[in-house]
Order: structure tokens, then C-alpha cells, then sequence
């Protein structure tokens, strides 16, 4: 799930996203011109029909109407709506990083499922209650009230679900989210219970699952539900989840929430595909070997003697098969990264994991290494490109289509690199968005922690950093690099 990061100055953004943005035709691509469609904004897109869609930008009316209709019958009243839209607000991704499948799916399931709904209002009511800079005080007191509200209402339709089979990938997609509310008022300990609680509800499903069709876990067939589910929870099992991004330049403190091998495997390393069709599958597949070198090559409760090559051999073969299957696709959005550029940077995304994944085991198997791959190149090309973007589209799109597009690519070059020039570079295209925008976008408080020393920071500007440092880890961007023992 995406963490909130800030509410709407008024209205709702609502994602009407092309699940698929890497397949479009040779001809869309010729007829794409930039501010008409701004295809890797998701502002305007044609459809089928020949009409177009726009993404609704924060400032429309967004009250429920008078004359009843399907709001109406969806939620109790204007508050709930009102915070509902902010979910969606914060909840928006973008197209630059990795794409979060559960997260996208989540506000059409809430339309059916109560539980799901409330936790939802109590998500956008926690924005404000945690991490508005604006709202103090009172009202800020006021609004952790109604958060908590929305809390022990998800709470009483959890325990209304039933107990069926059903019911049980429900109430852990319920604890997702409950994840992302603790996570948001830094409350580790709880979050972790909803993850313990939420892994043992999907162990306990997905064997369910295989003993109805009679299948293994690897040829049963998922909804997208279920597959968004599963590959969430081995992310989440597999790399620990940061804290701190270490934006202001101070060491980044990770919490290891639940590394652990569920025992049952969807995807098997040996039928890894030769060449990727698209990134959204380049990150499943990188997410599997993760897992397997950390679950399967190295074993957290052994000491991996360096004299044995064996284990480490193997270690850097799975991570090259992995590149050599990504290398086509990432060549292919180089090739078009000025039509395309937001996919150019999800697949440098991908490139700098690798690079950072391969050095990290050579720098574990050999700590005297002297020559290790960098990745300090691949951070200035996304420094380079979401630069050129934001200059192109600063006068087309709002704010928070920034953040989304720009910004949140830019914190993971500050999360990943200590480099004084890089993040020199980094700083003057946040101060170009902050001279555009305004305080009001996410580059202003990147800016504000990166000259703060830690116990300057204000409580509202961390949380923040650890929403954006959730929403890193639930799309495969945290830490990205195994540790050995």
C-alpha cells in the first residue's frame, strides 16, 4: 500500500491509469505531443471512442450532491466522503517508479467492502492528524479523533465479515492498511502485529486455495486481488523497511519487520522468463531473486563461510540471469526516453538496484574489494531526466502530479546515495519545483530536512519521510540490497 503523504488543497485526484503504459502502439507514440496528452502525467488520454479522459485535479467541488446517487449510497455523509477523497489524494501514484498493483486496486475494492471503505476514511483522516504541517492544535487533536473513529468502525465490520475463505484475504488486505496507519504515527509495534496477523491469514488462504483446485501454489490461478496480495507480502518478508531515508545526510536506521520464507512459492528462480515483456513484471522477478538469494543461498541463522564459493557463485549467477533478462527492456526505454521518459526512469530505478545489489555481495564475499560497480552514473541519468521533465511539464500539471512524477524519484536518489555532488545536483531541481510550486509541494520538505540537523526536524516532516520511506518499500525500492548474516 502507498502511505499518505499530505492532504488536497481542495478535491480529488482519482487515477483513472492505463494498467499497462509500456504497450503503447509505434503510432501513439509519434502522435504523442507534449502538452496535449502528457501521456507519462495520466492527465489527458484518449479512449477507444475517440473522446479523452482527464485525471480530476485538487480544486473541483467535491461535495455529495443533494439529489441522491451513487455517493450517496456509498457513504454515511459529506465527512466520510471528504476523507475517502483524501485517501485517493494521497493514494495516487504516478507513472516514474515501480507500480504498486495493490495500492492501484484498492479505492474500486473499498466501493463494495465496508471494512476496506472505513479504513480507508481513517487513513485520509490521519493525514491531517499526522502529517499536515498546517493543522495543530485542536484541530489536529480533532482529527486523529475522527481517524480513530473510522479505526474502531473498520474494526466492527472486520468482525462482521464471517469466516470464510473469502473473508480471510479480505480482513489481510484490511491489515495492509492498518499497516500504513501505524506506520504513519511511527507505531512500529502495531504495525508489525497487522503484518505478523495479516502473513498468517494468507498462509492460511493460499493453502486453502491449492487444496480446492488441487493444485501447488505455482499453478494456481490468482485474481488480481490475490496476486497483488502475494507478491505485497514477499516484498515485505524479504527486504527490511526504512525508517529514515537519511535525507538531511544522517545514517538511515531500517526495522526489519518479517523476513521470512513462507515455505510456498509462487514463482520458481528456474522459470525466470529470458527477457522481461514490461517493468511491471521486471519487478516481480526482481522481488524473486531477492528472496531466493536471501531465503534459499544464504541462511540468516548460519555464517556463510567466504573460503566456500559455492553459495556465493550461485548467488551471482541468479543476480546476472536477472540482468540479462532486463538488460533488452532497459535498452529499450533508453532508445525512447524522450517520448517516454517516465519509463526511462523506472528502469534506471531498476538498473541502480542491481548495480547496488551486485556491489553490496562483492563487498560482503571480499571486504578488501577495491573496484566495485557504481551506480552513481544511473542516479545522475534520473537526476538528468525527471529534470527535463519537470521543465517540460511545470506549467501543464499541478503540484502533486510532481511529486508523483518527479519528486518521489528524486528522495530515492537521496535515500540510495551520499554522494556531496550528486545530491547536489538532486537539490537544485527540488529548488527549481519549490520556485514553481511553492512550500506547499513534497520538494519543500525534502528541501527543509536536507538542512536540518535531526532533532530539528518537526514531527509532521518525519512522518513524512516515513511515508515516503513505506512507499519505497511497497513498490520494491527500500533498502534493495541483501545482507549476508
Amino acid at each position: 500500500m502507498e502511505l499518505a503523504i499530505r492532504s488536497p488543497g481542495g478535491g480529488v485526484q482519482q487515477t483513472q491509469s492505463d494498467p499497462s503504459p509500456q504497450s503503447q502502439s509505434a503510432s501513439a507514440r509519434a502522435n504523442n505531443k507534449l502538452g496535449r496528452l502528457n501521456s507519462y502525467t495520466e492527465i489527458i488520454r484518449d479512449t477507444p471512442a475517440g473522446g479523452a479522459i482527464a485525471t480530476a485535479i485538487p480544486g473541483g467541488d467535491t461535495r455529495i450532491l443533494v439529489v441522491p446517487d451513487y455517493v450517496t449510497t456509498v457513504f454515511k455523509d459529506q465527512t466520510s466522503w471528504d476523507m475517502f477523497s483524501t485517501f485517493l489524494f494521497t493514494n495516487e501514484q504516478g507513472t516514474s517508479l515501480p507500480h504498486n498493483t495493490l495500492a492501484a486496486i484498492t479505492p474500486q475494492i473499498a466501493h463494495t467492502n465496508p471494512a476496506i471503505r472505513e479504513m480507508c476514511c481513517a487513513v485520509g483522516a490521519a493525514v491531517g492528524a499526522f502529517t499536515a504541517p498546517h493543522v495543530i492544535g485542536e484541530a489536529a487533536e480533532k482529527a486523529q479523533q475522527l481517524s480513530l473513529m473510522y479505526y474502531n468502525r473498520t474494526i466492527r465490520a472486520v468482525r462482521a465479515s464471517g469466516t470464510g475463505l473469502q473473508s480471510l484475504l479480505q480482513v489481510a488486505h484490511v491489515a495492509v492498511i492498518f499497516m500504513v496507519y501505524d506506520m504513519m504515527r511511527g507505531d512500529m509495534k502495531a504495525a508489525t502485529l497487522h503484518f505478523d496477523h495479516a502473513s498468517r491469514l494468507l498462509i492460511t488462504y493460499f493453502g486453502k486455495r491449492c487444496e480446492q483446485e488441487q493444485v501447488s501454489l505455482s499453478d494456481l490461478k490468482l485474481d488480481a486481488l490475490e496476486s497483488a496480495m502475494f507478491d505485497m507480502f514477499q516484498r515485505l518478508s524479504t527486504y527490511s523497511w526504512p525508517l529514515e531515508l537519511g535525507i538531511n545526510g544522517d545514517d538511515r536506521p531500517d526495522f526489519k519487520g518479517g523476513k521470512r520464507c513462507w515455505g510456498r512459492h509462487r514463482y520458481e528462480i528456474y522459470n525466470m522468463p529470458t527477457s522481461f515483456r514490461d517493468l511491471d513484471e521486471a519487478l516481480r522477478w526482481w522481488d524473486v531473486t531477492q528472496h531466493h538469494i536471501s531465503h534459499h543461498l544464504f541462511d540468516d541463522a548460519a555464517v556463510v563461510d567466504p573460503e566456500s564459493k559455492a553459495a556465493w557463485e550461485k548467488a551471482f549467477t541468479v543476480l546476472d540471469n536477472w540482468h540479462r533478462a532486463f538488460v533488452l527492456l532497459y535498452r529499450s526505454t533508453e532508445d525512447y526516453q524522450y517520448e517516454y521518459p517516465h519509463r526511462y526512469v523506472t528502469a534506471c530505478i531498476f538498473e541502480a538496484l542491481y548495480t547496488e545489489c551486485l556491489a553490496s555481495l562483492h563487498l560482503q564475499l571480499n571486504a578488501d574489494t577495491k573496484v566495485l560497480p557504481d551506480a552513481r552514473p544511473i542516479w545522475r541519468e534520473i537526476i538528468r531526466t525527471t529534470r527535463r521533465m519537470q521543465q517540460e511539464l511545470k506549467e501543464t500539471i499541478d503540484w502533486n502530479v510532481m511529486d508523483n512524477m518527479v519528486v518521489k524519484a528524486l528522495v530515492i536518489v537521496l535515500f540510495k546515495c551520499r554522494d556531496a555532488e550528486v545530491r547536489k545536483d538532486v537539490k537544485v531541481v527540488l529548488e527549481e519545483a519549490v520556485a514553481w510550486y511553492g512550500q506547499s509541494c513534497l520538494a519543500a520538505v525534502m528541501l527543509g530536512i536536507m538542512t536540518m540537523k535531526a532533532h530539528q526536524i518537526p514531527i509532521q516532516m518525519k512522518n513524512i519521510e516515513r511515508a515516503v520511506g513505506w512507499h519505497l518499500t511497497s513498490i520494491g525500492c527500500g533498502p534493495g540490497v541483501i545482507s549476508i548474516g
